[in-house]
């Protein structure tokens, strides 16, 4: 087997057919028909960070390698930040204009005046253009006014300028074509005076007795200047009129989803060829594949625009060190700039050791034998915890309690092994983890099928304790007894304190910890901290983006201080004047769902008894909806700069595995402080987001909290327009809350209530016979996600049926050819439209097919495209 790696980042590429890397760019390729079995790494759109040696490792016992070198080169780009801008002086003064251009080779700087004339360095010298970084020009008059162009080039095409304009300050100069002019009485004159002057001066006319002249039916002063300012009004007019016509919000939408359409396709047969058919033709460059991820996209590249603001201002002028955007710029800056040494595995294990005073096995000096006596496998898990390790060996999470929602705990049970990252995976990427963590070439082939080994004697423990997932309720001291395990020190680690034996815990699978530390005590501790190395490793590189362009950073950025970044955005990006028309229109679109999903209760399709109606009337009346993920009875900025009081990045050195391990401490001591804190009101509520949460702008219910947050990333075009027709709000903004509100009492949503305590009545509803049937129907083409199946369904009857409640309400008129009916559900559809890989979807079955269900013998959209339901479809399935 092969394996490609990027020697310099210590990054693992590529594992045989699998691409390792979550880099998008990189794709593995090999001729199945070549004798010489010969393999390919293709990088799809080169970067400047690509460039490096590569390696290409066979696993032979003894593993083979050859490596080879990329070098790239760019184009020349003018960096704004250290090149001269525009300017004014005063003549006589020196003047001094830099330019500074990067790319590869480094650029040469070329200097020429914008107008073809010679530049005049000083009374003896006069150039056509002159090659140096900077250009001085000696006591400057105004003969050197003009725009300067900057023309930086380095052989790779094209070269780019800068156009610096150089104004000059002088005292008026006047002069007049004639001292004595004559005309005959009765005739019209026009005396002229001609002025230089920077900036302009203000000019008048006297008589002789130095009293000024003003306009009148006799003298008519600046007439031309009045005829200019004509002339200039009538493109001003014109561009106004234009503007007012593209910025009709409704046809712009109503373009971008007949972009998408596929005119000769049947919407009756496969609607999302149809609707979506043009989707990947239309974004064959784009980096994002559906339109959740062009929001996000278009809100990275604001950060990136704002990022750069910030660190020009830094420069100029002093940005407060204590402030949440010097904090997230100096992450972002760590992020972008910081040597890729300080990403590499190596480091980061040097930084996070598994005791004090202790290092990783391959890490130990010398011949020096690794004391594996000094090393405590659950201390080591305690260590790494703190850094969000909350899947190896032992699950660790603070949960809300299931019978009293206002009390947090730590939750102790056996891992999980069901996700891609929950686990190692092939032996290949084992072989090549190990090899970037510096493991010597001829311990890798054994210690990776040892850890492997312990890792399928751990899910065999988990998969024979699977059954016992009863939580108990115990004290540290009670859990210690049952287990032989030491809790007290393993917890105190996590929390950073002092505990007592008293302190309480919520344990499932107390069986496989007893068996735990019978396998624990029965292996070689060395491979033990190989494996929990190895997963430690591998947590770290899916926990970050592996790339140093700004708007992987960016991203990065969003992961790890999601609140700043909120908040940054926001206020840098949406008017507080904005912000509040936005939030008072999505609160009235909710208000409406809620308000026919009530309705809906009321009419009690499940024969539900009045006690289970109630309970459900009851949660859904008491959602509550949180724009932005902020606490809504708290100051925003007040909040997170309290929040972010603690974290510190220094400037001097930066260190991309230091901040990140930072960052990584600082979200767990977050969970941890729970611990010790009631919970939140709603108003005083947020959500401490996972990364992948963090930096996507896809709603997402509370189940807990009975919340349901609406990203401020949403409010953007074509997702959502303020002025635009509601036809366009309730079929995508009003679908996706629809779909958010529906969770709350899908099969999950049911076992609590609207306190987020756990409620038999819920489980009586799930399990009645009309609940039953409906799921029945829902899952005739068989799905492992039935509850998102309930939530597009039902959703999309809710989101439709408030549409029509408020459209009967108010009379609109058609503003296109195509129905409003028609409308709706193309842009619907612009929810699913997209071109990713199946393979690419989470927790989800793929779009096309979620469409397809959730359409399949709605009668709605039958009649708005006249599809004939009765020959061809069932009837629709029912729930709420």
């Amino acid at each position: 087997m092969v394996a490609w790696m990027h020697f310099e980042q210590s990054a693992i590429l590529t594992v045989h057919n699998h691409v390792i890397t979550r880099n998008p760019r990189i794709s593995v390729t090999h001729d199945k028909h070549d004798k010489h079995r010969t393999w390919f790494l293709h990088i799809n759109n080169v970067q400047e960070e690509d460039r490096g040696r590569y390696m290409c490792q066979i696993n032979t016992v003894t593993a083979k390698t050859q490596y080879g070198f990329v070098k790239v080169v760019v184009p020349p780009n003018i960096d704004d930040a250290l090149t001269s801008s525009d300017i004014i002086v005063r003549e006589g003064d020196n003047v001094t204009l830099r330019c500074k251009a990067k790319g590869s080779p480094e650029p040469a700087i070329k200097w020429k005046r914008d107008d073809g004339n010679k530049i005049v360095i000083n009374k003896s010298l006069e150039v056509h253009d002159l090659e140096a970084d900077s250009l001085e020009l000696e006591r400057i008059s105004r003969l050197h006014m003009g725009a300067y162009l900057c023309i930086a080039s380095n052989g790779v095409p094209p070269s780019v300028s800068k156009r610096i304009k150089v104004s000059v300050d002088f005292s008026p100069m006047v002069w007049i074509p004639h001292q004595l002019v004559g005309i005959p009485m009765g005739f019209n004159i026009t005396l002229e005076c001609f002025i230089e002057a920077n900036p302009t001066s203000l000019n008048y006319w006297t008589r002789e007795n130095d009293q000024m002249i003003i306009e009148s039916y006799k003298y008519d002063v600046l007439a031309a200047m009045k005829w200019i300012a004509c002339i200039l009004f009538i493109p001003i007019c014109a561009a106004f009129t234009a503007q007012k016509t593209e910025s009709d919000p409704n046809t712009r939408l109503l373009d971008n989803i007949l972009s998408y359409v596929v005119g000769d396709a049947s919407a009756c047969g496969n609607y999302f060829e149809y609707a979506c058919g043009k989707y990947a033709t239309r974004h064959i460059d784009d980096s994002f594949t559906e339109i959740i991820q062009m929001l996000d996209h278009k809100v990275n590249k604001n950060l990136v625009l704002l990022m750069e603001e910030l660190n020009q201002r830094s420069q100029s002028a002093v940005l407060n060190e204590s402030s949440v955007e010097a904090k997230a710029l100096q992450f972002y800056i760590t992020c972008r700039d910081a040597s890729l040494n300080t990403r590499s595995a190596e480091h980061y294990l040097r930084l996070a050791p598994p005791d004090k005073g202790l290092t990783w096995p391959q890490l130990t000096p010398g011949e020096t034998a690794w004391p594996k006596e000094q090393f405590k496998w659950i201390k080591t898990l305690g260590y790494l915890h703190r850094y969000g390790l909350t899947n190896v060996i032992v699950s660790v999470m603070v949960t809300q309690n299931f019978e009293n929602s206002s009390e947090f705990l730590l939750n102790l049970s056996m891992p999980s092994f069901e996700e891609e990252s929950q686990h190692l995976n092939s032996f290949m990427e084992t072989l090549a983890t190990l090899h970037v963590m510096k493991v010597p070439s001829k311990s890798v082939v054994p210690l990776a099928r040892k850890i492997r080994r312990l890792e399928h004697a751990i899910r065999i423990l988990a998969e024979a304790d699977d059954d016992d997932d009863e939580s108990q309720f115990m004290s540290v001291q009670r859990l210690e007894y049952r287990t032989g395990l030491n809790w007290q020190m393993f917890i105190e680690l996590l929390v950073d304190h002092r505990i007592s034996p008293n302190f309480r815990v919520q344990v499932r699978n107390l069986h496989y910890f007893t068996a735990l530390k019978v396998l624990m005590e029965t292996s070689d501790a060395q491979m033990v901290a190989s494996y929990i190395m190895t997963r430690f490793v591998l947590y770290l590189l899916n926990d970050s983006m592996g790339d140093r362009s700004p708007i992987e950073c960016i991203k990065d950025m969003r992961r790890g201080m999601d609140q700043a970044s909120n908040l940054i955005y926001k206020e840098r990006f949406l008017e507080p004047a904005t912000l509040q028309q936005f939030t008072k229109e999505v609160i009235e679109l909710f208000d409406q769902l809620r308000r026919q999903f009530q309705l809906h209760i009321d009419k009690n399709s499940l024969g539900l008894t009045s006690r289970q109606n109630r309970m459900v009337g009851t949660k859904v009346q008491d959602i509550v909806l949180n724009i932005g993920n902020i606490p809504r009875g708290r100051d925003h900025r007040s909040f997170v700069s309290q929040y972010y009081k603690d974290l510190e990045f220094p400037s001097a050195d930066l260190d991309y595995s230091r901040e990140h391990l930072k960052l990584l401490e600082f979200r767990t001591q977050k969970q941890m402080a729970k611990l010790y804190q009631p919970a939140p009101s709603k108003d005083e509520f947020f959500f401490i987001s996972d990364p992948d949460t963090a930096m996507s702008s896809t709603p997402y219910y509370m189940i807990r909290q009975n919340i349901i947050i609406v990203p401020h990333g949403l409010f953007q075009e074509p997702f959502f327009v303020s002025d635009s027709h509601d036809v366009f709000k309730y079929s995508l903004l009003g679908f996706t809350i629809a779909h958010e509100l529906i969770h709350s009492v899908d099969t999950t949503g049911l076992l609590f209530d609207s306190l987020g305590n756990a409620d038999k009545t819920g489980t009586e509803i799930s399990t009645s016979p009309r609940f039953e049937a409906g799921l029945v129907c829902m899952n005739r083409n068989s799905t492992q996600y039935l509850d998102e199946r309930v939530a597009d369904i039902s959703g999309l009857d809710l989101a439709y049926s408030a549409y029509l409640r408020i459209a009967k309400d108010r009379n609109y008129t058609d503003f296109a050819n195509t129905s409003l009916e028609q409308i709706f559900f193309l842009n619907l559809a612009q929810f699913f439209c997209g071109d990713s890989h199946p393979t690419n979807f989470v927790d989800h079955d793929e779009d096309q097919i979620r469409l397809q269900q959730m359409l399949h013998g709605f009668a709605p959209f039958h009649k708005a495209f006249g599809c004939q339901t009765r020959s061809f479809y069932p009837e629709k399935c029912q729930l709420w």
